[in-house]
């Protein structure tokens, strides 16, 4: 049988009230679901079973039992449906194409919280009609296709797996704890720190930090988290000391909620730092634009 395209509307229907009522075990239950009554739904399976021309379930006393080439065909079906509702909410997400001042940004919880959040206050006065919005996550969302962003700011090294990606903001790392913490220590030199409750976070940066500083093999101990924001959290309450990048903490060292361990000297300056990444070189839509060069612009105050 050879179904054409301007019968899938039809046949959507009717492959809609099929999986529901070969799922729910029965058209009444099916109709609830659907918010449709039990005929309906009987009349789109029978419809169904007419234009294939074989039955898809067995009707029995008390429900509905799937014939073997229903069982299998309703295993294709939910495949296709479920290819459909990911496709729409790929798009509700993504928003209307024409909403050019819509643009959609993935970066860590770390620096959404601790860079980007305290400065959208400066995005909105410059840009009123711009909608930002962002996705904080440690899992890398696409700049293609499917659940795709329209940029990211990421934590690493290039080159990434895809886009173009310039540097952005530099990854030094600095010894950070609450002032209560630090007073009445008499910290001077790394080796010092050896002996204080330091705060690790997935980076493992206080192995690097003591290896760089000639005291390779340093054992430490302290409260250790999975994300970078939970470890400049446990330092504010006075947990220990967190390495982190400054960037992350120069409004927590302005404020004084946190203070520098020990000298600016002693950070720690790696490969890794922030860079933006974008689809294209240069952002085709004039929205992405903007808002590339105002981060760029933030970086500068």
């Amino acid at each position: 049988m050879s179904v054409k395209r301007r019968t899938a509307p039809a046949i959507v229907n009717h492959l809609v009230a099929f999986e529901a009522a070969a799922r729910l075990g029965s058209f009444r239950a099916a109709a609830e679901e659907l918010f449709v009554t039990p005929g309906a739904v009987a009349q789109q399976v029978r419809n169904l079973e007419e234009k294939l021309g074989m039955a898809l379930f067995e009707r029995l006393p008390r429900g509905l039992k799937t014939t073997d080439n229903g069982n299998d065909y309703v295993q294709r079906v939910r495949l296709a449906l479920d290819v459909i509702e990911d496709a729409t909410v790929e798009l509700l997400e993504r928003g209307d194409p024409a909403d050019s001042e819509h643009v959609l940004i993935s970066t860590t919880p770390a620096f959404a919280s601790r860079w980007l959040i305290p400065r959208l206050g400066h995005l909105a006065a410059a840009h009123p009609g711009l909608s930002l919005m962002i996705d904080a996550s440690d899992s890398t969302r696409p700049l293609n296709g499917k659940g795709s962003v329209d940029l990211a700011v990421r934590w690493g090294t290039p080159p990434f797996a895809e886009g173009h990606a310039r540097p952005f903001l530099p990854g030094q790392a600095v010894p950070v704890c609450s002032p209560q913490f630090r007073q009445g220590k008499h910290w001077q030199r790394p080796t010092d720190l050896s002996d204080a409750a330091l705060i690790s976070d997935s980076h493992n940066n206080w192995k690097r930090w003591f290896d760089h500083y000639g005291a390779p093999g340093t054992r430490f101990n302290g409260p250790s988290f999975s994300q970078t924001i939970l470890a400049i959290e446990a330092a504010e309450r006075g947990m220990g000391v967190a390495l982190v990048p400054r960037l992350l903490v120069s409004n927590a060292l302005e404020s004084g909620s946190l203070v520098l361990a020990l000298d600016e000297d002693f950070h720690l300056q790696g490969d890794a730092a922030f860079f933006l990444v974008t689809r294209e070189k240069r952002p085709t839509r004039n929205a992405v634009s903007r808002v590339v060069y105002w981060l760029y612009e933030e970086t500068r105050t």
